[in-house]
């Protein structure tokens, strides 16, 4: 387990920087966009669906990113009153059922991506596949990570329902 732990935190470290370096550049592109519309009367061009796209893999990688951490919403009004045993199970369940659900939404999305993902974006020109590439990707890691805490509710000794920060 110990070499799992240590593969989850160095996939959190990365995708933390990844969606941390996107925000950032995201943030550095909105304000330069407002200060080029306000006071130079000019734009970025194809800026708005550089936005976009940006927001679309924060969106994705941070979700997965959250739900490796532990972090995604949560109902504990059953869970803090069960037992040991009964709260792992009922982890390990809804563990699978997230498993079942980003399986299928990364099947889905492959397909959709066999679609559409030829078309270009209107601005960029770019492949909309290197864009919509970010929900199978999400959701794989989702997947991973949800395994991961499937695997942890089931084995680790140490796991409890709530980590420390």
């Amino acid at each position: 387990m110990k070499w799992k732990r240590r593969t989850i935190g160095l996939l959190n470290r990365i995708l933390t920087a990844v969606v941390t370096s996107i925000f950032a550049g995201m943030a550095v592109l909105t304000v330069l966009m407002v200060i080029l519309r306000y006071f130079f009367n000019s734009s970025v061009p194809g800026g708005n669906e550089a936005l976009r796209f940006a927001f679309v893999y924060t969106t994705f990688l941070g979700a997965a990113l959250l739900l490796g951490q532990e972090e995604h919403i949560t109902i504990h009004l059953l869970t803090k009153r069960l037992q040991a045993v009964a709260s792992r199970v009922v982890a390990t369940f809804g563990n699978c059922v997230v498993i079942a659900m980003h399986i299928y939404l990364l099947i889905l999305s492959l397909r959709w991506l066999a679609v559409t993902g030829g078309n270009l974006a209107e601005e960029l020109k770019i492949p909309l596949v290197y864009i919509q590439i970010a929900l199978p990707i999400g959701a794989a890691l989702a997947t991973l990570y949800a395994v991961s805490n499937a695997l942890d509710a089931l084995f680790d000794p140490n796991w409890r329902e709530e980590r420390p920060k």
